[in-house]
Order: C-alpha cells, then sequence, then structure tokens
C-alpha cells in the first residue's frame, strides 16, 4: 500500500498543535474500523501516517459504517413490529440485531474524545471516510459531554444545527425523503445519535433541562417532513429551495411549547460527564422504537405524576402572586373583598 503525504493536513494538524496551549500532543480519531480504513487506501482515503507528523496519536473508533447501521435498524424495526415473538426469545433476538452493540460503540468514542479534551487537555482531529455521518456523531456528543450548555434545551438545537444541519449531513439521502424505496443511501444515523443522547439521559437524567419527550419528537419529525429543519442534504440545497422561507422549523414549535420538553429535575450546575459505558446500562429505547407497536402501549407513570406536581406548584406560584399583588391594590378593594368572604361565612353559618 501507498504511503502517500498530504502537506496540506500536515500543515493543519501543526496549526492545530499550536492553537494548543496546554498539550503539545495531538491526538487524531478516525472514527472508521482499522480494517476498514486499510481498504479504503485504495480508493484513495487512507489516513495519517503517524511518521509524517509531530507528536501525533492515532486511534481507530470501529464505528459501523450506513449500511452495517441500515441493516442492523432493519433488523431492529422487524423485531420490534413482529405481532407474535416468543418471551423466552426477546432478548436474545435483540442482541442479534446489533442495535445496542453500535450505541454502545459510537457512546465509547465520545466519551474517550471527551476524556482526552478534559484530562489530558489535549486537541482531538476526528474524521471518518467524508466527515458528514459518524464525525457528527462523535463531535456532537463530545460536546454534549464537555460543555452543559448542549444540554440545555436552546443549546441542544444549536448542536444540532452547527454539527449536522451546518455540517452537510445528507438528510435526504439518509432518511429517503420524497420516496417509498429504501436506497443504499438510507441510514439513520442521525437516529442513532438521538438514542446515544437518550442513554446519556438515563444515565444523568438531572444535568439535561430538555427531557425525553423532546428526543422522541425530533425522531418522529425527522421522517415526517412536517419541517423544514431536516430536509435537503445540505445548505446549497436549502438555499436554492428556498426552504427556510417556505417552510417552519421545528425548533419554533419546540421553543413555544418549552413546557412539554423542559425537565423538571433539572439542576443546572454540572460540569464535564464522562459515563461509563457499560453494555449492561445500554437499553432499547422503547419509547422511539416500539412507539407505534400495535400491542404495545409504554406508560410513565412517574413522570406523568412529576408533571402533575410541577402544574400545581405552577399554580400555587400564581395564586402567590395574586395575593401579593393584592396587598398594594386600593384599600376599597379589599374591603369589598372582605365584605365578600363574610358574607360567604354567613351563608355557610
Amino acid at each position: 500500500m501507498t504511503r502517500k503525504r498530504c502537506e496540506e493536513d500536515e500543515h493543519m494538524i501543526a496549526e492545530v498543535r499550536k492553537a494548543t496551549t496546554k498539550s503539545t500532543h495531538i491526538y487524531i480519531c478516525d472514527c472508521r474500523p482499522a480494517l476498514n480504513a486499510q481498504a479504503n487506501k485504495a480508493k484513495g482515503k487512507g489516513y495519517e501516517v503517524p511518521e509524517f507528523y509531530e507528536n501525533i496519536e492515532l486511534s481507530f473508533g470501529n464505528i459501523a459504517n450506513i449500511h452495517e447501521i441500515r441493516a442492523s435498524s432493519t433488523r431492529l424495526r422487524e423485531l420490534v413490529t413482529a405481532p407474535n415473538i416468543e418471551e423466552t426469545k426477546w432478548l436474545s433476538n435483540l442482541e442479534a440485531t446489533k442495535w445496542l452493540h453500535h450505541v454502545q460503540t459510537v457512546l465509547q468514542e465520545a466519551v474517550k474524545v471527551a476524556s482526552i479534551i478534559h484530562n489530558k487537555k489535549s486537541s482531538v482531529v476526528v474524521h471518518c471516510s467524508d466527515g458528514w455521518d459518524r464525525t457528527s456523531q462523535i463531535t456532537s456528543l463530545s460536546m454534549l459531554l464537555l460543555d452543559p450548555y448542549y444540554r440545555t434545551l436552546q443549546g441542544f438545537e444549536v448542536l444540532i444545527e452547527k454539527e449536522w444541519i451546518s455540517m452537510g449531513h445528507q438528510f435526504q439521502a439518509r432518511c429517503c425523503h420524497g420516496t417509498q424505496d429504501i436506497t443504499t443511501d438510507y441510514s439513520p444515523i442521525f437516529m442513532q445519535f438521538l438514542d446515544c443522547v437518550w442513554q446519556v439521559m438515563q444515565h444523568s437524567p438531572y444535568v439535561f433541562q430538555f427531557n425525553k419527550y423532546l428526543l422522541t419528537f425530533v425522531a418522529q419529525h425527522l421522517y415526517s417532513c412536517l419541517y423544514g429543519t431536516f430536509l435537503s442534504n445540505n445548505d446549497k440545497e436549502r438555499r436554492q429551495s428556498e426552504i427556510r422561507s417556505k417552510t417552519q422549523s421545528i425548533w419554533s414549535h419546540v421553543n413555544s411549547h418549552t413546557t412539554e420538553f423542559l425537565n423538571p429535575l433539572f439542576r443546572e450546575k454540572c460540569g464535564v460527564l464522562l459515563p461509563s459505558i457499560s453494555m449492561r446500562n445500554i437499553r432499547l429505547w422503547r419509547d422511539n422504537w416500539m412507539a407505534f407497536h400495535p400491542f404495545y402501549r409504554y406508560q410513565d407513570p412517574l413522570f406523568e405524576r412529576i408533571m402533575e406536581l410541577v402544574h400545581l406548584r405552577d399554580k400555587i406560584q400564581s395564586n402567590c402572586d395574586e395575593l401579593q399583588k393584592s396587598k398594594f391594590q386600593p384599600a376599597t378593594k379589599i374591603v369589598s373583598m372582605e365584605h365578600h368572604s363574610i358574607a360567604q361565612t354567613s351563608r355557610v353559618s
């Protein structure tokens, strides 16, 4: 295999090193499996040769490509929509889909990148074969782990706009918008990202300002085409089609119904998250994958009770505010209220 050099890449890595003030070491995260990276050399899509760079460490993330993710999601969809399945084989059939394994692999790589940045104070260069699938997954998840801002409602919207939409993730190709046939470009990469976010929320439920219903809402409208946020493949196509002026953004609905998507248990003071990504903690995102199962009706009585208490708290707070305002109202009104209460007491007597 050829060992070609790329002066532009070497110059870029050198500039990244200069911008890193607390470390002279640069980590390069190639999201692909090492075997795939070797095979891509024949297509001119090689990877960095450490000997040609100064103070770098190259590692492979072993994240599956779009074809494996498509096959895995197809097996999972067939499993969760099957009307009849032996209960004793549910876990083995779920494992056979390999979906949870793929989710774990992505999370492990994101935690590794976040750990290097936080603990070693080093810069990390992330890439895959093209840069708009696995790269977006790792960069967005690592930012979510490192920066509490991206765990707020507004921050999560910014994160998706910045790392997915502006970076050129091909939503139309990956979601097969506008066609009834599943093409070879179809792959639920963004859905896998949402699944990873849900997994982190289960691990640390108090550090997210938004709740799980935001994730299911975004997942649902990723394919509904009701909003223009996830239409087209890149900004150029969106400008040519005038998507932003002809459609509504999904965030317009979210920001006008924030009560539905806020986490009442949110705690603001929380820094970096470095969760332990064990397969024991990876679970099936039932709210999403089994939302439309004919024999499955997922219930969350605990969360519903919490929301009832939140509404009750808001009502009590509103009553307190009204009583507070009544102190500053004219005396005649206060007297009239007193006479009204006395009259009510007399009638009761």
